[in-house]
C-alpha cells in the first residue's frame, strides 16, 4: 500500500522549481528546497527524481542541481554525477562540476573524460578553479 507521499514530494518539488525560466527562484530557494523538500525524500522518490531528472528543460536541471549540492547526501551527489555525465545541457554539466567539488566527495575517475570536455570546450579565461579540481580529484580516483 502506497500512501502518494513519492508523488507528493516531487509535485513539491516540481513545485519549487516551476514550471518555467520565469518562475519564481531566488538564492535562497535552493537551500529551502533542501532543507524542506529533499531532505524528506524517501528511496523511492530518489529513484522518481533519478528517472525524470534528464527529461527536464534546463532551467529545471539547474535548479536541481544546485539544490542537490545543498542536500550532499549519497542519493543527490549520485544524482550530480548523472547531471554531469548525461546531461545534455553544458550549464547543467558545470554546475553539477561546482556542486560536486564543494561537497567534498570522492569521485571516480570515470568522470575525468566528462570534465575534460568541459575544459576542451570552454574558453581557458572562463575555466573556474573548481572544474580544475575536480578533474585532479577524478584523475587521482582510486575507484
Amino acid at each position: 500500500m502506497t500512501t502518494g507521499n513519492e508523488e507528493n514530494l516531487y509535485k513539491k518539488l516540481c513545485s519549487w522549481i516551476g514550471e518555467s525560466e520565469d518562475s519564481p527562484w531566488t538564492e535562497y530557494s535552493t537551500e529551502l528546497v533542501a532543507k524542506t523538500v529533499l531532505i524528506d525524500f524517501s528511496d523511492k522518490d530518489w529513484e522518481v527524481l533519478k528517472k525524470a531528472i534528464l527529461k527536464m528543460p534546463e532551467f529545471w536541471q539547474q535548479r536541481c542541481a544546485v539544490s542537490l549540492g545543498e542536500n550532499r547526501t549519497t542519493q543527490a551527489i549520485e544524482i550530480l554525477k548523472i547531471l554531469l555525465s548525461k546531461s545534455e545541457y553544458k550549464d547543467v554539466k558545470v554546475i553539477s562540476i561546482y556542486e560536486l567539488d564543494w561537497a567534498e566527495v570522492a569521485i571516480e575517475k570515470k568522470y575525468a573524460h566528462h570534465v575534460k570536455q568541459i575544459i576542451d570546450t570552454t574558453p581557458k579565461s572562463e575555466i573556474e578553479p573548481e572544474i580544475y579540481s575536480l578533474l585532479a580529484k577524478a584523475e587521482s580516483s582510486e575507484i
